[in-house]
């Protein structure tokens, strides 16, 4: 992929599948993102956004020991916008939450960067 859609855009991606989440890293690298973290804990976002904005997140639902909804809900609350990455049906979160873009697992990596591109351009 050479389009650089994602030029300039500072990405998280919180995700335990180990090859899941460098497949998507790679992705949207070479879209022209900066992923400016990977982890499967739930990060501190405070701590996050001490290091610089962030554009956009890619945020499993389950990390096999917690789920992912109150970093979901404290992104939501700074307006960072988000996808989940999730191999559960949508259906299954919470009516809060409900309305962000759940991507299926195994995801297809193009369709990844077209998700992030239209979080980050709507800039939360």
């Amino acid at each position: 992929m050479t389009d650089r859609v994602l030029s300039g855009c500072r990405i998280i991606i919180v995700e335990d599948d180990y090859y899941q989440a460098h497949d998507c890293k790679q992705m949207l690298q070479q879209a022209g993102a900066k992923v400016v973290a990977v982890t499967a804990i739930v990060p501190d976002l405070p701590d996050l956004l001490a290091e610089g904005r962030i554009d956009a997140a890619l945020i499993d639902i389950n990390l096999g020991h917690s789920h992912t909804f109150d970093f979901a809900r404290e992104l939501q609350a700074r307006s960072i916008p988000f996808a989940f990455l999730t191999g559960y049906d949508a259906g299954m979160l919470p009516d809060d939450l409900a309305t962000n873009v759940c991507i299926s697992k195994p995801a297809d990596l193009h369709r990844v960067v077209s998700v992030i591109a239209g979080l980050a351009s709507r800039g939360g």
